[in-house]
């Protein structure tokens, strides 16, 4: 159900600098012994609680709205964006005035508009500018960055879906294989690490080296100034399908499209109450059980277009409070403001959020973006 957003004008050119950063032995063991956590690999939040956001506008105005409405400061801040389009253009900047973390779900097209980039391009290498800028921008921001890389991968309206709307499977470059490989190859790199290291792994997976170099050492690196160690930014990325595929074929379940446990930090799942039969909420919680060593996120949520109760809300509300790996919960309010998905137009579910949203499990700014509190 996703509405892809162009978050700012999409901007070619070579890259910045790769800033090579030293570390103390005792500060790498550090970094170590954090990364192989599941806290510090994912980001989740403390003490077994729970991140509520909402989608993005680009207008601050909106999210105070959204705030006020609720009655409880979101955490996290989801943008959509399309492939091409930099962090820079203001979602970094709008996360960091908001004081949430960032939810980046990123789309290979517009909404509504022509494909960018195939998968089996990005695992041949023909995206590495943009990945590379990803890595960097983030790295250079301090800031934690939640990617939602190619979310509901099952759909057949997201052009990186296998499968057409027919059930017919699509080209070569569309295949679940080559899908698998572009998100290996795009964690690889933003993940970062020795530039050397990275190339082994994406040599050893048959796909080319950083930038479709010929060796570890090619004239290209110096020229885009791509440096020995790629930056390690703060990221966690999320994979989020359909519950049950569409087309529902065989070869277009969810486990279909997934990449490895190496290659994800969360998994997760979009309900709506437009479409939440007993059927849906049967296949999501099966796929909650299935998925049982990750952090759990709901991707996308709302009460559109059927919770003039608020028992839809409700019922997803108790269910993250019921089970103990659901970490995020993110309101889908559209890319716009004023439309149908909008709180407002669901008065009752908004009371459910008011009421629900305050208590103790809902944390309502991440670790290190509280407001300092003024001394009189």
């Amino acid at each position: 159900m996703a509405t892809v957003m162009v978050g700012g004008r999409s901007v070619r050119g070579g890259l910045r600098s790769t800033r090579v950063l030293g570390f103390s032995v005792a500060a790498a063991v550090l970094s170590l012994a954090v990364a192989g956590s599941a806290e510090g690999r994912s980001f989740t939040p403390r003490h077994h609680r729970i991140f509520h956001g909402v989608s993005d506008t680009t207008h601050n105005k909106d999210f105070h709205r959204f705030r006020k409405r609720v009655g409880a400061h979101p955490a996290v801040l989801q943008d959509f964006y399309h492939w091409d389009t930099p962090l820079t253009s203001g979602a970094l900047q709008r996360w960091r005035q908001t004081r949430t973390r960032g939810v980046l779900s990123l789309s290979t097209a517009p909404g509504g508009g022509a494909e960018m980039i195939s998968p089996r391009q990005i695992a041949r290498g023909r995206g590495d500018d943009y990945v590379l800028r990803l890595n960097q921008t983030i790295a250079e921001s301090k800031q934690v960055v939640y990617i939602r890389l190619f979310p509901e991968m099952n759909g057949y309206w997201n052009p990186y879906c296998a499968f057409n709307a027919n059930g017919t499977k699509k080209d070569r470059s569309h295949s679940l294989n080559s899908f698998r490989r572009a998100w290996r190859r795009i964690v690889v790199i933003i993940r970062g690490g020795k530039r050397r290291a990275i190339n082994r792994k994406l040599r050893r997976w048959h796909m080319p080296r950083i930038l479709r170099a010929s060796s570890n050492h090619a004239a290209v690196y110096r020229r885009e100034q791509v440096g020995r160690r790629l930056p390690h930014p703060k990221v966690a990325f999320m994979w989020s399908p359909q519950t049950i595929g569409s087309p529902y074929v065989r070869g277009n379940e969810p486990g279909h499209y997934w990449p490895g446990k190496r290659f994800v930090d969360w998994v997760g799942a979009d309900i709506y109450s437009a479409y939440a039969t007993p059927g849906v909420w049967s296949a999501f919680k099966r796929f909650y059980r299935k998925w049982r060593h990750f952090p759990f996120a709901v991707g996308e949520y709302s009460p559109w277009d059927n919770d003039y109760r608020g028992s839809f809300t409700r019922r997803l509300l108790k269910f993250a409070l019921r089970h103990r790996r659901v970490r995020m919960l993110i309101y889908y309010r559209s890319v716009k403001s004023g439309t149908t998905y909008d709180i407002d137009a669901w008065p009752r579910a908004k009371r459910v959020l008011r009421h629900t949203l305050n208590r103790h499990r809902f944390a309502p700014y991440a670790p290190g973006l509280h407001p300092r509190r003024r001394h009189r």
